[in-house]
């Protein structure tokens, strides 16, 4: 990406002080105070060596605050989702000891660390799982729910296999998984000898109980849900339940009130008929709706799902809603619901949901074998366009919250037998806080529960954006990390009015490097230097070389006087992105303010 002889130029010349930062100026590699190149604004002018050290502040450090349960349903259309490049990996068979990893689920251990089940082939015979401790390093523990050897319910012999196993933390820390049962030959003929097994672990995954048959009858993927009042719903696609073979199906459900010690229905008993579509075809009566994945909306009691839709051999991504008071209907076995459904909304397979606690909704599936996730709203029923952010190809991906702002996703690559997986963070509306900021390039006063915007899905490069103001100024922070900084480089913060339609005239654009202040622009149909009085102070890290893989980079800060702004009731719109090597990544499309972020609290 960049040559080998500027970098180490840069290594040569920069303090060779461990993790430490030095002002970047006239003279960036001497140390120097400088004119970072504005228009009459104020670059770095200081001489002086810096009596601090300070280290650049990744993103799974910040957004640290006490979550607000639907702080942002008012604006999630601008709310989207970046992949964190420097988290990505791809899992192939020496680390999970299958040839082909198929149907991943990953969860977040009350320990946080990771669990990740899955089974090998597309059918799946066992049930294998990893773990890890920081998501980059993963452990292959073994098969949780292994096939052996059976006489079926017909005399025969036979082979029990397990596919789809899901995983779920409960509030108390224990983690249940359930997996898929079937005798191997003839499984649909064979609905006594299929079902849905169940393991416990109260030690975050180093031991398990031994297996619990919560399900008789044949079905696949099967789904966890615990709800706020400890209720919990084990779901499933279930394949026999109106005795026609082929594509009828449907969702059914067992419920345990009691932790996941007994279900109800009991096992051998008719489950619990509650999502499915109506469909004819030939004159006969089918159903459908199934691989279920469903949440409890945040501050109510409303379940929302997302299902596939099989509708005469074309996918299809279906959604129903509980209503108020979380209680699905029992259906009967000639009866559709619920009432409340979206019935073949967009062409999708094998959804999964999740909502972040600020209320974005978030729906992952399959098209076309590519990995998909869209942002919806606080009630899952209005989502956005789709984002893409694996390039590899295969099926049956998976989400699972990590925390306010940051969720896991993961597919299959079937193409090269691997796992892709990776951590997303939330870009959504900020508030700016009030205190005086001293414009130094020193990030210690800026606390790691500010509001920050994440950049940095293209590669290792990521920057971070917080915002500050008091009655005189405002205030933004911005933290780059880059293995391989070069004075090319830069940052740009992009601001308009809140109540702007369309990138307009008035919009601002400041740009700032490791040097310093780089320009700032004014639009009036195309950007043009403009005076704003700006002043800006960067630091760049010149970490050890062995230590710039994790923490090498620049801090800038950057003062804004308020009449340089057009801010109403107290907002602005914000855009944030880096340029490495000539290519700018920005949080949403810098031509279009449609999606811009909201800075609020000015």
């Amino acid at each position: 990406m960049k040559g080998l002889l500027k970098t180490a130029v840069l290594l040569a010349t920069f303090c060779a002080t461990a993790m430490a930062c030095g002002g970047g100026g006239e003279d960036a590699l001497d140390q120097k105070g400088g004119d970072g190149g504005g228009t009459g604004n104020k670059g770095d002018k200081e001489e002086s060596e810096q009596p601090f050290v300070a280290h650049i502040t990744p993103i799974d450090k910040l957004n640290q605050g006490v979550s607000v349960i639907n702080s942002h349903a008012d604006v999630t259309s601008h709310s989207s989702l970046k992949m964190n490049f420097r988290t990505y990996s791809q899992l192939g068979e020496s680390v999970l000891k299958s040839a082909k990893p198929n149907y991943v689920r990953v969860k977040k251990l009350a320990n946080d660390g990771y669990i990740m089940f899955y089974h090998n082939n597309q059918i799946g015979a066992s049930c294998s799982y990893a773990t890890s401790t920081d998501f980059k390093t993963w452990s292959y523990k073994g098969k949780l729910f292994a096939n052996y050897s059976i006489i079926d319910s017909k005399g025969e012999k036979n082979d029990r296999r397990y596919s789809n196993c899901d995983g779920l933390v409960l509030s108390n820390g224990d983690i249940l998984a359930v997996a898929s049962y079937r005798a191997n030959n003839g499984y649909r003929d064979l609905p006594k000898d299929a079902g849905i097994e169940m393991r416990r672990s109260t030690d975050n995954g180093v031991t398990w109980s031994e297996p619990v048959s919560v399900y008789q009858g044949v079905n696949w993927e099967p789904y966890l849900l615990e709800l706020s009042s400890g209720e919990i719903h084990c779901y499933f696609t279930d394949s026999s339940r109106t005795g026609i073979e082929g594509k009828d199906t449907g969702t059914a459900m067992v419920i345990s009130r009691d932790g996941g010690q007994t279900w109800t229905p009991s096992f051998g008993s008719i489950p619990y008929y509650v999502i499915r579509m109506k469909w004819e075809q030939d004159g006969k009566t089918y159903f459908n709706h199934q691989m279920l994945s469903v949440i409890q909306l945040k501050g109510s009691n409303e379940l929302a799902a997302a299902v596939e839709t099989n509708n005469r051999g074309t996918y299809y991504i279906s959604l129903a809603y509980s209503g108020e008071d979380g209680e699905w209907d029992h259906l009967d076995a000639d009866q559709e619901g619920p009432a409340d459904s979206d019935n073949l909304s967009f062409l999708g397979s094998a959804p999964y949901l999740s909502q972040f606690p600020s209320g974005e909704t978030v729906l992952s599936y399959n098209k076309s074998s590519t990995f998909y996730m869209k942002m919806g709203d606080a009630k899952a029923r209005n989502f956005g366009s789709a984002y893409s952010p694996f390039s590899g190809k295969g099926y049956w991906g998976t989400l699972n919250l990590e925390n306010s702002h940051q969720l896991v996703g993961a597919m299959p690559d079937t193409s090269n037998g691997t796992i892709m997986l990776s951590q997303f963070i939330l870009n959504h509306r900020i508030d700016a806080i009030c205190r005086s900021v001293k414009v130094d390039g020193n990030n210690q006063e800026w606390a790691n529960t500010d509001h920050a915007l994440f950049v940095g899905e293209k590669s290792q490069v990521q920057g971070t954006l917080r915002c500050s103001c008091d009655d005189k100024n405002v205030y933004f922070l911005v933290e780059v990390l880059d293995r391989s900084l070069l004075r090319g480089d830069y940052a740009t913060v992009y601001l308009s009015p809140d109540d702007s339609k369309s990138l307009a005239n008035g919009a601002k654009r400041i740009q700032v490097s490791m040097d310093g202040l780089k320009s700032t622009e004014t639009y009036a149909g195309k950007w043009n230097s403009a005076e704003m009085g700006v002043e800006v102070k960067t630091y760049v890290c010149n970490d050890t070389n062995e230590d710039r893989i994790d923490n090498y980079g620049y801090i800038a800060e950057i003062s804004i006087p308020r009449s340089s702004l057009t801010i109403s009731s107290g907002q602005v719109l914000v855009n944030f992105s880096i340029t490495d090597n000539k290519e700018e990544e920005a949080v949403s499309d810098v031509s279009s303010i449609s999606r811009w972020i909201p800075v609020a609290g000015l």
